[in-house]
């Protein structure tokens, strides 16, 4: 059975970054589920307003169940985590987190709508990837790294120490809803 590492997080938080990190460093290997999706067409339709594919979860489901019998060690970097993952083959959830403007800002560098960018800023505030993580896998597989102000090599060293030491449980350690009021936040970027 593989040994799948989870990497979650907002979208344009550094989780194919860091995925290709432990790829080529590491000897993992990345299987992306959006790109899963887009290939092997495992969508329902593509939702125009938010240019993006609606993810048909039992198919993706059914796929990755496939990927987690073999034997390697694989990595998956996706915001998406729902019932479609293989529980019983993730071992670890590391939950990138990235402080709401610095990502706000990057999303809209990456010319992306106002209305997408607060949407997933939005998501971010509210912890929505931590907390699906620790739904799915419970609170003891899931790990959260705090990217604002790290460099790519400095979250990959700590991914790297969490993953070799076994160390998990460690979440709930950023609070943006303690510095951030959502409604002020939204008006202000």
């Amino acid at each position: 059975m593989a040994t799948i590492i989870l990497i979650t997080g907002t979208p344009g938080i550094g989780k194919t970054t860091l995925a290709k990190n432990l790829s080529q460093r590491s000897g993992y290997k990345i299987v992306e589920p959006n790109r899963l999706v887009r290939k092997e067409r495992l969508y329902t339709r593509f939702d125009k307003a938010r240019k993006s594919y609606v993810v048909d979860e039992g198919k993706l489901r059914r796929r990755l169940e496939a990927l987690s019998r073999s034997s390697e060690r694989i990595v998956l970097p996706t915001h998406l985590v729902g019932r479609f993952l293989p529980k019983a083959s993730v071992k670890t959830a590391l939950v990138l987190r990235l402080d709401p403007v610095v990502l706000y800002k990057r999303l809209r560098a990456r010319r992306w709508t106002k209305r997408k960018a607060w949407e997933n800023t939005e998501a971010e505030i509210l912890d929505v990837c931590l907390q699906e993580s620790r739904l799915l896998l419970g609170s003891r597989k899931v790990y959260e790294i705090d990217t604002t102000r790290k460099s790519a090599l400095a979250v990959y060293r700590e991914a790297l120490r969490v993953l070799s030491r076994g160390r998990t449980g460690r979440s709930g350690i950023v609070n943006w809803l303690a510095r951030y009021d959502p409604l002020e936040l939204e008006r202000t970027l």
